[in-house]
């Protein structure tokens, strides 16, 4: 029997093979080559997230930006029986894929503000920009993005996704990753885009 017999003979068979492997290659080339023909986001992404701790925070933490200025007001936490839960300032630079947090003594800037708010000492070089669209095009996407259709869901980030915030424009996406296990990102806020330092 030739290999032309055989493949009409078992056309199905064959099909049924190989669809698979065709979708899974064409699946691929849609996740990877968007990104690959385009520029990263180009400017940082600064937001906040929650930490929850063994033991209550001595100090809560309110962010703004005034005048393109990252402000901080610290107060201190009163209801320590009730409040586990710490703001952390993070910034995200899908550059390099690097995620980090922005620590900082919040006693001292506790006592510099006397209860107003202060300057962030370790962003005073950060010049930030608070519209929800950054310079380059792209925008933060929250958990509703699930109904982007097959593509969407597996390689943009879908419905099932333990971090479900990503940045996005046009049809590429990138996914901000959680790489402290402790710290929710379900509560993300957004502050602003890092335009210039």
């Amino acid at each position: 029997m030739s290999l032309k017999t055989m493949l009409k003979d078992n056309l199905v068979l064959v099909v049924g093979l190989t669809l698979p492997m065709l979708l899974i290659v064409l699946f691929f080339l849609a996740s990877v080559l968007p990104k690959s023909m385009s520029a990263p986001p180009q400017y940082p992404l600064l937001f906040t997230t929650i930490k929850y701790e063994s033991h209550p925070p001595d100090y809560l933490y309110d962010f703004m930006v005034k005048e393109h200025q990252l402000m901080v007001k610290v107060r201190k936490n009163d209801q320590k029986e009730r409040n586990y839960q710490s703001t952390r300032l993070m910034i995200y630079d899908a550059r390099n894929e690097n995620i980090r947090e922005i620590t900082f003594d919040p006693a001292k800037t506790a006592n510099a503000s006397e209860g107003g708010e202060v300057v962030l000492e370790e962003t005073r070089d950060m010049r930030i920009d608070t519209a929800s669209i950054a310079p380059d095009g792209f925008v933060l996407e929250g958990p509703n993005y699930g109904g982007n259709g097959l593509l969407g869901g597996l390689f943009v980030g879908g419905y099932r996704n333990n971090n479900p915030y990503r940045l996005k424009k046009g049809s590429i996406g990138y996914k901000i990753p959680n790489t402290q296990a402790d710290y929710y990102y379900g509560q993300l806020q957004f502050i602003g885009w890092v335009v210039s330092k």
